[in-house]
């Protein structure tokens, strides 16, 4: 695993009670990108803590955003996000 996930991942579970951390690198879906090219990542995020209870989608983001705001000015180019509370992801689970 790339040494600036793994950074990530512990950020983010330093500043965040985090149930479940998913960390996927896409960037083998943006070969050829220039982004890509450079060594730039693409991330897709599965988080799922109760501090999102009473927050909205967007401010949702935003805190994951803030938290991450040096990697999104470094090596982190794309991130996708989907941000549950546990009972939000039991919920999906028992679809």
């Amino acid at each position: 695993m790339d040494k600036e996930i793994i950074k990530i991942k512990k950020t983010l579970n330093q500043s965040m009670d985090i149930s479940i951390l998913e960390v996927e690198d896409q960037g083998h879906l943006h070969q050829g990108h220039k982004a890509a090219v450079e060594g730039k990542l693409h991330l897709k995020m599965i988080i799922v803590s109760d501090e999102f209870i009473n927050l909205n989608p967007v401010e949702r983001h935003q805190n994951i955003y803030s938290i991450l705001a040096d990697f999104l000015a470094g090596r982190l180019h794309a991130l996708s996000l989907e941000t549950y509370t546990i009972k939000e992801y039991s919920n999906l689970r028992e679809i």
